[in-house]
């Protein structure tokens, strides 16, 4: 174990000090630089002081230097001289705003980069708190330090220009930071020059002049200043473009590569894309098997102040669950998915044994996606006692009976169960599912009403093979036949939602048509057709506003489920003795 003391409890000392003790150093003292530091580096590894940059050298010749010690400073702008009376120096400088202890706490450890120099041990502390190193010497620190002031002190300083001026057009800031987040991180995927739009990148002076008209003549300066630098980037990009497709057209002559040009912002510019598409930075996506690291990740990024979203799968993806994780991207800052072939909603051991598993196709399929992390537990992470009876689970009652709960006793105990294990671990976020598993949603959002989970659970619509076919894991298992009979399950509900729309408002004769249409499918043998309250899942006397309909039968020896949505309008209606079925008979 690491043992430390620091020198200055200030926003980086204290931080830097909570941040080691969470990973596992001995920190032994955090004292002022007003105190006798004369003996503090006496019986440690490591002494940081984390002073003021004035204050440091002052500090460091005060302390007695130890042969074992490491000495450390945190400042970006400073050498190592400044610790000239110990033997063993180093600096270590992390890459992120510190704004109050309890932030940097968290941030320290979040994966940031640190700028290192001199005795080994610096880059040693950055490994212990998960962060990237890159190393900077002493000639470099200037130079070093004034881009890490443009990325953080500046940008802040643009944003407090981005307030003033909306101020003066009856706006708040908070408008525009959605605008800036996602320049940012157009930034860190395409880069500065590809991410650069507006006015001064394409030329438009005439809207530069407009600006330039409304401005309070106090903001004319640092106005300037982003267009000089907007300008500047612009044409160091059309001069890299012109560079990139000299080569592609060379290397085209003798290759036979292509190259697309366009413009990313309708200025004109040309930008050379191969295959017509745009060159994107690969995104960086974790995958975890440890339920401690999982929530730990999910709970540092809250702590950044990004958004949340939450993806239960059992693996197999497909392209419904791409459209989850796409929704998903859409509305969050990070997406998790988690990737588990849960035991506990398996009746038959065969049927457990048989699911497709390939981690590394859905770790693919979830990249591309857009996911930020990949949880993948083994089953004891998720269940320490197996193949042991569990003494806890959940069981929602109600809407856990009847239907797929009837067919397949425990199996929706399993389903809550897991679900609210993966919700305790994740923490509080948004959780997406689909419509599919209709009666498997309508569970997690009973028990997360009932146990007031702090997690959003967002519905998906059903996504469908071009014929219709609900999209699922179980349709890789239909032969050619099978899988045009299985059709009859949307036709089905087709045929019933018709009914509802028509006027129908019997909820027997709307379970008689798709039957119907179920059962005139030799391949096909039904389970049930019904007509739910979306809520309750109960079956309604009278359909009335909006219901669900819902199939399940099996094809050959697999067996699908479907639903619907209805809306039962109270401006139709029908003769109850006439119900219209999808062949266009009457009966």
């Amino acid at each position: 174990m690491t043992t430390v003391s620091l020198i200055g409890p200030g926003r980086a000392g204290r931080s830097l000090a909570a941040a080691l003790a969470d990973a596992g150093c001995d920190v032994r003292d955090v004292l002022t630089r007003h105190d006798d530091v004369t003996s503090a580096a006496r019986g440690v590894d490591v002494l940081v002081i984390a002073t003021p940059d004035a204050a440091i050298a002052e500090v460091a010749a005060r302390v007695r230097p130890e042969p074992d010690t490491v000495v450390v400073h945190l400042s970006g702008a400073l050498g190592l001289d400044v610790l000239a009376p110990h033997p063993r120096r180093a600096s270590l400088h992390p890459l992120v705003p510190l704004p109050s202890a309890e932030v940097g706490r968290v941030r320290l450890r979040s994966g940031i980069t640190f700028a290192v120099a001199g005795d080994p041990v610096a880059a040693e502390l950055a490994g212990v708190l998960d962060g990237n190193v890159v190393v900077v010497e002493d000639e470099h620190r200037a130079a070093y330090h004034a881009a890490a002031c443009i990325a953080s002190n500046h940008l802040v300083a643009l944003m407090g220009q981005v307030e003033r001026v909306a101020t003066s057009a009856g706006l708040d800031l908070e408008a525009f930071v959605g605008l800036a987040r996602a320049a940012l991180t157009d930034v860190v995927e395409l880069g500065p020059g590809a991410a650069l739009t507006g006015p001064a990148a394409r030329g438009d002076d005439t809207t530069l002049e407009r600006h330039r008209q409304t401005l309070d003549p106090a903001e004319i300066p640092g106005y300037e200043a982003g267009v000089a630098l907007a300008r500047r980037l612009a044409t160091e990009r059309a001069v890299h473009d012109s560079a990139a497709t000299d080569r592609c057209v060379t290397d085209g002559a003798e290759t036979g590569a292509t190259l697309a040009l366009t413009s990313s912002d309708g200025a004109g510019r040309p930008e050379a894309r191969a295959g017509g598409r745009r060159p994107r930075r690969a995104k960086v996506m974790r995958v975890v098997a440890s339920a401690q690291e999982f929530s730990d990740v999910l709970d540092t990024e809250r702590a950044l102040g990004r958004s949340v979203g939450l993806v239960p799968t059992m693996g197999a993806l497909h392209a419904g669950h791409i459209a989850l994780v796409e929704r998903a991207t859409a509305e969050c800052d990070v997406v998790a998915v988690t990737v588990f072939v849960n035991p506990l909603q398996f009746n038959d051991a065969a049927d457990l044994a048989a699911y497709p598993r390939d981690l590394d196709a859905d770790v693919a399929v979830a990249r591309s996606a857009g996911a930020s992390l990949v949880f993948a537990p083994p089953v004891e992470e998720m269940y320490g006692a197996q193949p042991a009876r569990m003494a806890s689970t959940v069981h929602v009652e109600g809407v856990s009976e009847g239907l797929e709960g009837a067919s397949r006793p425990g199996h929706f105990d399993g389903v809550s169960t897991v679900v609210a294990k993966l919700f305790a671990l994740s923490g509080r976020c948004r959780a997406y599912f689909g419509e599919k598993d209709f009666q498997q949603l309508a569970v997690v959002r009973r028990m997360v009403a009932d146990l007031s989970i702090p997690v959003t659970i967002v519905g998906c619509a059903t996504v469908r093979e071009v014929d219709g076919l609900a999209m699922s894991s179980r349709n890789t298992r239909l032969e050619p036949g099978q899988r045009r009979a299985a059709l009859a399950l949307h036709r089905a509900l087709r045929a019933g939602r018709t009914c509802v729309e028509r006027g129908e408002r019997d909820p027997v004769r709307v379970t008689a048509v798709m039957t119907a249409v179920l059962v005139a499918e030799p391949l096909v043998t039904p389970d049930y057709a019904v007509v739910v309250d979306p809520s309750t899942l109960e079956c309604p006397t009278e359909v009335l506003g909006e219901v669900r309909l819902l199939v399940a039968a099996r094809v050959g020896g697999v067996r699908l489920i479907d639903n619907e949505s209805a809306c039962a309008s109270a401006a139709v209606s029908v003769r109850q003795d006439r119900v219209l079925v999808n062949t266009g008979e009457e009966r």
